[in-house]
Formats: C-alpha cells, sequence, structure tokens
C-alpha cells in the first residue's frame, strides 16, 4: 500500500478514535487532554498523507 494511503488511513482512524474521548470524558479530565492530543495527530496524519501527494504550484494561480 502506497505510503499516503496509510498516513490518510491510520490519521483518519487514530482521529475517529480521539473525538469519540472527546466526546465521551468530562471536559478537561486527563482523558479529555489525551484525546484532544490525539485528535490534533490524527489530523497531522490525514493532512501529511494529503500534501505528501500534491504537487508544489498545486494552489498557485497563474
Amino acid at each position: 500500500m502506497e505510503r499516503f494511503v496509510r498516513l490518510i488511513v491510520a490519521g483518519g482512524l487514530v482521529l475517529v478514535g480521539a473525538l469519540w474521548l472527546v466526546d465521551l470524558f468530562a471536559w478537561g479530565s486527563p482523558q479529555w487532554l489525551v484525546g484532544v492530543a490525539l485528535s490534533i495527530l490524527g489530523f497531522v496524519g490525514v493532512m501529511a498523507g494529503i500534501f505528501s501527494e500534491l504537487e508544489s504550484g498545486a494552489f498557485s494561480v497563474e
């Protein structure tokens, strides 16, 4: 499997699990904080997978 696909899938799974943690536990609890940290990590994984496949001038206007 391609590296970018692994990053997107793994990041998405971590993000979904982390959002469940955030939803299930009280605001500010240690478990909630772990969920927030994991959701950031999952988001970064998804974005890394997406941006690794973009060309350098993908967003430039010519």
